[in-house]
């Protein structure tokens, strides 16, 4: 390389590059710069290779910003189905509250009526010069339920049913590449029920099930799918004056990975799955309904 001292031919001064010229910067005399064709090919290379680069950060900055809108849908899909969990986690706890409290109501009247009704005896006993009175027996409770018992009933646990199969109103299903699509339930219609009595390592009381599937349709935009999702009611007892007791509490079960989309999402693409998983699974004596309900 060789360095060269540009001095003005004038007065000998320093000179200093403006554009195209040469300026002296004691007598402030201007020369122009005599370009030649190397030196020509060399500002265009060097020209070129900055657009290059403006181009290269540009497609850079894109891509990052690009990377952020993705993941941040991502973020946000995570939190609406957290939210959705917590909600039905929240208004599950709500739902065994009201049935504690009602239970215990229920109970309590029925203590107090047996002790009014045992008071009523000794004083009329007594009225009448006896003493004492004698206990009246209380029948065992039986909750071994039949299709018998549900006539006149099972379009009511059908509507109850319904109406908690309609509450899971979104899911979220990843496709094969991992991106996100969420359907909504557009409706729900009642397919079979079965009974299921004497279900393994449960109290006598809980060991029971009336268990309802249904067709459920999902839709997102254009795209339609038809699966089966279940609900089930458990601790039904037979009422000694025709039915059944129940708190028509309707619950739905978690899924394994056999269930339609991905973790957590809702519906099964196939009948035997829904059926495998909400009542042979179970264990215990299994009665399927009539297809006529009564």
């Amino acid at each position: 390389m060789k360095i060269v001292d540009l001095k003005c031919p004038n007065c000998s001064g320093s000179l200093t590059k403006e554009g195209d010229n040469l300026i002296c910067s004691s007598c402030g005399a201007a020369f122009a710069i005599d370009y030649d064709d190397s030196d020509v090919e060399y500002e265009k290379l060097q020209s070129e290779a900055e657009r290059e680069e403006r181009r290269l950060a540009h497609e850079k900055e894109l891509l990052e910003k690009e990377y952020e809108l993705k993941r941040q849908a991502e973020i946000d899909a995570e939190k609406r189905q957290q939210k959705r969990e917590r909600q039905k986690f929240i208004k599950a706890g709500v739902r065994k509250l009201i049935s504690t409290v009602i239970s215990m109501a229920i109970i309590a009247a029925i203590a107090f009526g047996a002790y009014k009704l045992m008071m009523y005896i000794k004083d009329t006993r007594q009225a009448a010069g006896g003493s004492g009175y004698s206990a009246i027996p209380t029948p065992a409770p039986n909750y071994n339920i039949t299709p018998d018992d549900l006539k006149g009933q099972l379009d009511e646990f059908i509507e109850v049913g319904k109406k908690a199969q309609m509450k899971i109103d979104q899911c979220a299903v990843k496709n094969k590449n991992g991106a996100i699509r969420y359907y909504d339930k557009k409706g729900a219609e009642y397919v079979d029920g079965y009974i299921i009595n004497g279900i393994p390592d449960k109290k006598e009381s809980r060991a029971n099930r009336l268990v309802l599937i249904y067709k459920v349709k999902w839709q997102n935009g254009k795209t339609k799918k038809s699966c089966y999702d279940a609900v089930y009611f458990e601790g039904l007892k037979v009422n000694p004056s025709g039915g059944v007791i129940s708190d028509f509490a309707a619950e739905t079960i978690m899924r394994s990975d056999a269930a339609w989309g991905w973790a957590m999402a809702y519906s099964f693409e196939e009948y035997d799955q829904c059926y495998r998983e909400n009542v042979t699974a179970l264990g215990g004596t299994v009665t399927k309904l009539d297809d006529k309900k009564s």
